[in-house]
């Protein structure tokens, strides 16, 4: 058996898949295929598959009314402006966490021997020199540590509040 290809084939079967043959095409290509029995035979077989696969996607796709797809667009709007609300919130409250854990493990070290005694193996262990002098229960019997975490928290609060501001009013 001799096989027989046209140097026009391609060209019938992109007219095929874009959808552009018969009506939108050159009258040179449709001439062609009206004398080359493989061109003929081409249209008649992938424009039948095409139309059969054509049928089968779009037959059943259901469009949605305009009412609905606003009320799409409405709702997806809303979602996101409530999640632009959020955000604010969520930095404040992440801000507030870390400072509540802080003020926490501070004032468990402050007040607790164990965490104390910790604390001076651990800044001993790292070679400190006076790690006794800067023990939190030799500074708590001195009266200095609450002065430095009423300090340490102003500080906090002057380095944050900027930013949960800036976070609050900033338009992204």
């Amino acid at each position: 058996m001799k096989t027989v290809d046209c140097c026009r084939e391609q060209d019938v079967l992109d007219a095929l898949t874009s959808g552009r043959w018969p009506e939108r095409t050159d009258d040179e290509l449709r001439d062609h295929v009206a004398t080359c029995a493989i061109c003929a035979d081409v249209v008649d077989v992938a424009g039948a598959l095409l139309s059969e696969v054509r049928d089968d996607e779009f037959g059943d796709a259901r469009i949605p009314s305009s009412a609905v797809m606003w009320w799409r667009a409405q709702m997806r709007a809303r979602q996101e402006a409530a999640r632009e609300a959020a955000r604010p919130i969520t930095v404040a409250q992440v801000i507030a966490s870390l400072s509540a854990i802080a003020l926490t493990i501070t004032a468990a070290v402050a007040l607790s021997p164990w965490f104390g005694g910790l604390l001076r193996s651990w800044m001993s262990g790292l070679g400190a020199a006076a790690a006794s002098d800067l023990a939190p229960s030799a500074l708590l019997a001195q009266g200095w540590m609450l002065p430095v975490l009423i300090i340490a928290g102003i500080g906090v609060w002057v380095v944050l509040a900027p930013l949960a501001i800036y976070f609050a009013v900033a338009d992204d």
